[in-house]
């Protein structure tokens, strides 16, 4: 079951919602009451920079990739869920009822999911993906909120708050804030890097495969496109990718996903496709679970400090930084294992002539030749320099024919 929401226009938009507090102009930290049901909400959508981000919860680095928060109201709220499952006892009584989550649909393919038990509305999405055909660049927490706010407030739910906030003294003596408000179970925040080229790209995260990052497990999906560290960690999880090749994967016509130059697919897919491969883009994603929120003490909405969660987020990327963002790397890493194991045998100065087979000699060897290594010839180890390539990171801008749509909320009151 799914509710088809509407999105972003320049027409205004009404959503009945339940009587409850509803925010000042532009504000969710500081909601004010109401005695109002009816909320309109008009967006003006226009092109902006990327860095262009709500005072509040100003954000310097990327862009916020998923939201999942609730928030539970003493107001008596519409039930929304897409069916229930539900556990059953031997003698038949119901042990507890789930209700599950309500998909609600957007244009472009772009989904969120909603739920609420009477009492409590709870939310998980990507709040830059929605109602857009990509999300290669994105909005900042404050922005990201004013969406999810406007999505919820679309179905009938009121929208996420602050709250209130009260000062408890733990058994320890240690005094602890706590919000009635919203609280943020995962918060995803990503930055966008530019390596040069496709090929560095490749060979970027082909050395990032063989980095570590503090304690945790460094992995890599298919052929290096997909490196990550901490993998089923319930704090949080750091994974660096192409983004070029993500959009591919993902684009309509899934049978083209392998090759950008293939007819039928969204010209501006295709478009911003090319452009990431051409610059080879590679996107580091940071994905903050509830227990990591928890003790950088962002949990709460109320308590969120965007600047605590990048500096959360510059801890992960300093694996980049081991050599100032110049990534030094042997470029015969490239080759299959095999071959490589034959370059490695002509690099430590052993004759590798007579160990291989006429045939299998020559098919190494035309392997190598494009790399300028002739196994026929033996190696002169004194004199042997490692092939290596210099690639050079820097934090992606923009281009000026990308559109990103401001988000500009404004409520008045309709009678």
């Amino acid at each position: 079951m799914s509710y088809v929401a509407p999105d972003f226009g320049e027409q205004s938009r009404c959503g009945h919602v339940t009587r409850i507090s509803f925010p000042t102009l532009g504000n969710f930290r500081s909601f004010e009451p109401s005695n109002s049901d009816v909320l309109r909400v008009n967006y003006l959508c226009q092109s902006v920079p990327v860095s262009s981000v709500l005072a509040q919860h100003e954000q310097s680095i990327g862009h916020v990739d998923w939201l999942t928060m609730k928030q539970s109201h003493d107001a008596d709220l519409p039930v929304l869920a897409n069916g229930c499952v539900m556990s059953f006892d031997v003698d038949g009584s119901v042990e507890y009822t789930t209700l599950k989550t309500f998909e609600v649909l957007g244009s472009f393919d772009s989904k969120c999911y909603v739920r609420c038990d009477g009492h409590t509305v709870q939310f998980s999405g990507n709040p830059s993906r929605w109602g857009r055909k990509d999300n290669v660049f994105g909005y900042g927490f404050g922005q990201c909120l004013h969406v999810v706010n406007d999505i919820v407030m679309s179905v009938g739910l009121p929208p996420f708050t602050a709250g209130r906030s009260t000062e408890t003294i733990g058994k320890t003596g240690v005094v602890s804030r706590i919000w009635t408000g919203a609280t943020i179970s995962r918060l995803d925040i990503t930055e966008n890097y530019i390596t040069g080229s496709s090929d560095d790209a490749h060979h970027f995260l082909r050395w990032l495969a063989g980095q570590k990052l503090a304690q945790k497990k460094t992995s890599f999906y298919g052929d290096h496109s997909t490196v990550d560290f901490g993998r089923g960690s319930k704090r949080n999880y750091f994974k660096v990718y192409n983004k070029g090749i993500e959009l591919l994967k993902h684009s309509k016509s899934k049978s083209e996903s392998d090759d950008i130059f293939k007819h039928g697919r969204d010209v501006h897919i295709d478009k911003l496709a090319n452009w990431c491969n051409e610059n080879g883009l590679v996107r580091a994603e940071l994905e903050l679970k509830y227990l990591s929120l928890f003790d950088l003490k962002c949990h709460f909405l109320g308590d969120l400090n965007m600047s605590v969660i990048e500096a959360e987020f510059r801890k992960h990327t300093v694996v980049f930084e081991r050599s100032n963002k110049d990534a030094e790397i042997d470029v015969m890493s490239d080759l299959d294992h095999k071959t490589l194991s034959i370059y490695r045998m002509w690099q430590a100065g052993d004759f590798v002539k007579g160990k291989f087979s006429k045939s299998a000699l020559y098919r190494f060897r035309s392997k190598l030749l494009p790399y300028g290594v002739d196994i026929l010839i033996p190696n002169n180890v004194s004199r042997l320099e490692p092939k290596i390539r210099v690639i050079r990171l820097a934090t992606a801008v923009m281009p000026d024919w990308y559109d990103l749509p401001t988000i500009v909320p404004k409520f008045r009151m309709v009678a």
